[in-house]
């Protein structure tokens, strides 16, 4: 594992960004793709470019190769008369590791790197909508449970 570096993601990272996101849902999820591989790879990019100040993207790279990426959206949150300053909120979304570096602490670290990103940005609150197998993760780093944090699923 000491192998693996968590980074700040680069623009020229976005093609195997886009291609660990393509495994994921459509080889592990066996979900059909609306679009061809080059495709999805511009579109991650454009994503990117267009979504700097609002996303951050980290991923873990062994030997010049990305092999886990997670990303953290940022949402300003309108001021409050009771204090000074703006507030932030941000949601963790698609942690993926490759199945030949997980359960090795890669995604922990992906996770712990954001959340140092997100303290510095004075966020006030992270959440995320976890899969069974990575709620242990997301505990283990000091997530729980919020009694009043509704949401309304998308109608499929």
């Amino acid at each position: 594992m000491n192998d693996v570096v968590i980074r700040a993601s680069r623009p020229t990272d976005m093609p195997a960004v886009a291609d660990l996101r393509w495994r994921w849902n459509t080889v592990e999820d066996v979900r059909e793709p609306v679009q061809t591989p080059d495709e999805y790879r511009a579109a991650m990019a454009a994503f990117e470019r267009e979504h700097r100040d609002s996303h951050r993207c980290v991923v873990a790279e062994r030997d010049g190769v990305v092999l886990g990426m997670a990303w953290l959206a940022v949402h300003p949150r309108p001021p409050a008369p009771h204090r000074a300053g703006g507030r932030i909120a941000a949601e963790l979304q698609t942690v993926y590791v490759h199945p030949e570096l997980r359960g090795q602490g890669v995604a922990g670290r992906l996770v712990a790197h954001l959340l140092e990103i997100a303290d510095g940005l004075g966020v006030e609150r992270v959440s995320v909508h976890s899969s069974i197998d990575g709620e242990r993760l997301y505990r283990r780093l000091g997530f729980g449970d919020a009694r009043l944090l509704l949401q309304r699923p998308p109608e499929d």
